[in-house]
């Protein structure tokens, strides 16, 4: 008995030493990952979602109260691409290969070379209509819009890291602020160390 009750105390103990302590930041935080850091956008709390090595999101409810606003990054391996323009292709090929598995319709999406960075990025924009929740809670649809880069690390060009700006909604709200929001995260983008 003694001995099962110090197991589950050390147990215990040892989950809340462990706990996370990056579960909710402000807006205007800079959000640090291996390899990459960018700024949390501002006017909200930020909730981690997900948070490793190589990915992490995090949410926030938007405005208006119905949206959810996601900021993502990933970092991924990639055969290093001779020019800006490979890159591009490459990425266009693989996105264009997605699977359609007949949830998201697609409403917008282009991709073209980032210009207002000195790296090799790909900046690109969609808007998709999404029939999955929305559909189950009796609803048609809901919006996803997508804003987000793809670049190749400054340091290590095997190195692909992902930043993205989204936004779930009814198709009736608008957030006039989506664009600016997203391009001034992707501006906030810094590359670092491993």
């Amino acid at each position: 008995m003694y001995r099962a009750l110090s197991i589950s105390l050390s147990v215990l103990l040892v989950s809340c030493v462990t706990a996370p302590s990056y579960q909710n930041l402000q807006g205007g935080e800079r959000v640090e990952q291996p390899g990459v850091s960018f700024v949390l956008p501002t006017g909200q709390k930020w909730s981690a979602i997900m948070r490793s090595t190589y990915q992490i999101a995090f949410g926030a409810l938007g405005m208006p109260k119905n949206d959810t606003v996601i900021v993502s990054s990933t970092v991924y391996n990639i055969d290093p691409p001779a020019s800006k323009e490979e890159f591009l292709k490459t990425l266009q090929k693989r996105r264009s290969s997605e699977p359609n598995t007949g949830r998201f319709e697609v409403i917008q999406n282009t991709e073209q070379v980032y210009e207002d960075r000195s790296e090799t990025c790909v900046i690109y924009r969609s808007a998709s209509k999404d029939f999955g929740a929305e559909a189950k809670r009796g609803g048609q649809y809901s919006v996803l819009e997508m804003l987000g880069m793809h670049c190749v690390h400054p340091d290590k060009p095997n190195i692909g890291i992902q930043v993205e700006f989204s936004r779930k909604a009814p198709p009736e709200t608008t957030y006039p602020q989506f664009e600016n929001t997203g391009l001034t995260i992707l501006q906030s983008v810094k590359f670092g160390e491993f």
